[in-house]
């Protein structure tokens, strides 16, 4: 199987690792995905993280391509994972920023 390139990145003048996730078998990503500073890039025509009890991405830019749903479940009591610190049920407001 060819992997594609991953097309440019929006907007961004300053570089960026990139991280792919290429797969329509990524039914469960439990935890914390954290990229602050890179791309996210996942390619899937299948739903993405959906059996997940929790996932939370930091990633300065997320591409999704082909199709997927990215699902970003919060049911943190559903696993004995740790949420990280600054994570879960949070009283207050919930930013999505740039």
């Amino acid at each position: 199987m060819s992997i594609p390139p991953t097309p440019a990145p929006l907007g961004q003048t300053k570089p960026m690792r990139i991280y792919r996730i290429i797969s329509n078998n990524a039914r469960l990503m439990l935890g914390t995905i954290y990229l602050p500073t890179g791309r996210l890039v996942i390619e899937a025509t299948q739903p993405v993280a959906d059996q997940s009890a929790y996932t939370v991405v930091v990633a300065q830019q997320v591409n999704l391509y082909e199709g997927p749903n990215l699902y970003l479940n919060a049911n943190y009591d559903a696993t004995s994972v740790p949420v990280p610190k600054g994570v879960g049920p949070l009283s207050g407001k919930i930013l999505i920023t740039q």
